[in-house]
């Protein structure tokens, strides 16, 4: 490749780089009158056609790339996006997995674009990047790989045939998406969904659900298979589009019973604290608060306060000692049905970002979230609700590690809503926006 040729593919790199795609598209094609035939240009020219839309060129290109290097990753993953635009969604998993399984790096970086995109609400080609994660990220469950194909999301695989849905994340995740279930039983297959032990009662009270199995059970025979998490792929979901219908779980009726008992009358409204997470999970200290900062509100009067985490630390439990009127439930939280249980009694839950969180929004009750500045890409920017969860409402730092300020804002919202009103109504007068 001579200097000019070199020249033209730096501008290009450059326009490209500024969104200016016409003109990084001229300045290749210069390239490629230059240098003839050369794999890079091709797969800069195929990259352009596919950001701009134009999927059949951006295949056509992108093939004639990697007929001369094949070894190409990003080629293969730009391809596999312009496959999944033209709707052929099995060839582009494999072109896609091709590219993603040659370089572990280009994997993940391919898998942070995917949270940036997902995270300003362009679900297109987030959701696309995301399944990175498979490959870039080990998560908490190890990658499996099945004998059965990967369900791509064409309805018309899947009636009257079984399919696995499987978890690959945290509690939080299989929470949020495990509301496709019905959706893909409605396809006319009959769904089996396998996932972490302390979610199988609350799985089993799902309609559409045909069969609950724990991690590492022996599974029945089946005919295709997909992650949760890729579940919003295969589906298509756009930021307009979300199922967000609550409830999707429900508590079992035994067990609300239970507590319901165990509670006894309501005395005055009751508001579910959970302020921590899981320790070993990679972003616990920015998500998570010393419960000493929450102080304030488990001081305010006139509320019963119930805890509705299980793991509470050792500097918390030293706080909870000055805060007796807290009713800790900790020991009694066996599993997640427990606590939906235990939550269905309540009027209000303000968690941390946590499968408690996950859980208050997915049984459709009252639940506050307070979230670091940089939050989780789920819960996108700038908002003060969430697509996901209806009755969601979240309380952001305004700056990072400044948790004090956002339990300044839930006291003030708490002091100013009606907790007996079946919806938590802002009392006349008071500003229902926070930040």
């Amino acid at each position: 490749m001579n200097e000019y040729s070199e020249h033209l593919i730096s501008q290009a790199v450059a326009e490209c780089d500024a969104l200016r795609f016409d003109t990084a598209t001229r300045l290749l094609r210069l390239a490629l009158g230059q240098s003839g035939r050369d794999a890079f240009v091709l797969y800069g020219l195929g990259h352009m056609a596919y950001r701009q839309g134009n999927f059949d060129e951006a295949v056509r290109l992108l093939d004639q790339a990697l007929a001369i290097d094949p070894g190409n990753p990003k080629a293969h993953i730009d391809r596999g996006l312009a496959l999944f635009g033209l709707r052929d969604d099995r060839a582009a998993i494999a072109s896609m997995d091709r590219g993603l399984e040659m370089n572990a790096d280009i994997a993940l970086a391919v898998m942070n674009e995917g949270i940036e995109a997902l995270r300003i609400g362009e679900f297109r080609t987030g959701w696309w990047r995301y399944e990175a994660r498979l490959v870039a990220s080990p998560g908490i469950v190890p990658r499996r790989r099945f004998r059965e194909p990967r369900w791509s999301g064409r309805p018309e695989e899947l009636a009257g045939r079984t399919i696995l849905l499987h978890s690959e994340q945290g509690h939080g995740d299989a929470i949020q998406f495990v509301r496709y279930v019905p959706a893909v039983a409605a396809l006319g297959a009959t769904v089996l969904v396998e996932g972490h032990p302390g979610l199988r009662a609350l799985y089993r009270q799902m309609a559409g659900v045909s069969g609950v199995f724990a991690l590492n059970d022996a599974l029945p025979p089946f005919d295709l298979q997909c992650p949760l998490v890729s579940l919003p792929l295969a589906f298509r979901t756009e930021l307009a589009d979300i199922p967000a219908q609550v409830p999707y779980l429900v508590a079992p009726a035994d067990r609300v019973a239970v507590w319901q008992r165990r509670l006894g009358p309501r005395k005055a409204p009751r508001i579910g604290i959970a302020w921590s997470g899981n320790t070993a999970f990679q972003g616990d200290q920015a998500r998570s608060i010393p419960l000493a900062v929450l102080e304030p509100l488990l001081a305010e009067t006139g509320y019963d306060l119930h805890i509705v985490q299980t793991d509470i630390r050792a500097a918390d439990r030293l706080v909870l000692l000055r805060q007796p009127h807290a009713q800790d439930h900790s020991e009694r939280l066996y599993d997640f049905a427990d606590t939906a249980a235990l939550m269905s009694q309540l009027d209000l839950v303000v968690s941390v970002d946590t499968s408690v969180a996950h859980l208050a929004g997915a049984l459709g009750l009252p639940v506050w979230l307070m979230i670091p500045a940089n939050a989780d890409w789920r819960w996108l920017t700038g908002r003060d609700d969430s697509p996901w969860y209806p009755t969601m409402r979240l309380f952001r730092q305004s700056a990072p590690g400044d948790w004090h300020g956002v339990v300044e804002r839930v006291l003030r919202m708490l002091r100013a809503t009606d907790l007996t009103s079946p919806a938590g109504v802002v009392q006349s007068g008071a500003p229902a926006k926070h930040s």
